[in-house]
């Protein structure tokens, strides 16, 4: 597993926790509402940019590969040559 996909997916787990499991109404307090908003400002950007990155390294890559035309190869054999 490449590094961008195993940090997508820890971004993905850590996301699925935290709404799966919200804090108390009670418990939230402006800062915390802050902080929590400006995470997920975080992440998002994060995960955009690693969107981002692959997009372009697969366009890259796949222009790198195209070929205007057939590739040919050409081998001649040595020429021998006879003592005298």
């Amino acid at each position: 597993m490449t590094r961008h996909r195993l940090l997508a997916v820890v971004i993905l787990v850590v996301l699925l926790v935290t709404f799966v499991r919200p804090a108390r109404a009670e418990a939230l307090e402006p800062m915390t509402v802050i902080l929590i908003v400006s995470g997920a400002i975080v992440v998002i950007a994060l995960v955009a940019v690693l969107i981002i990155a692959n997009v372009t390294e697969y366009r890259r890559g796949t222009r790198a590969q195209e070929h205007d035309g057939p590739l040919i190869l050409a081998w001649q054999a040595p020429a021998t040559t006879q003592s005298p």
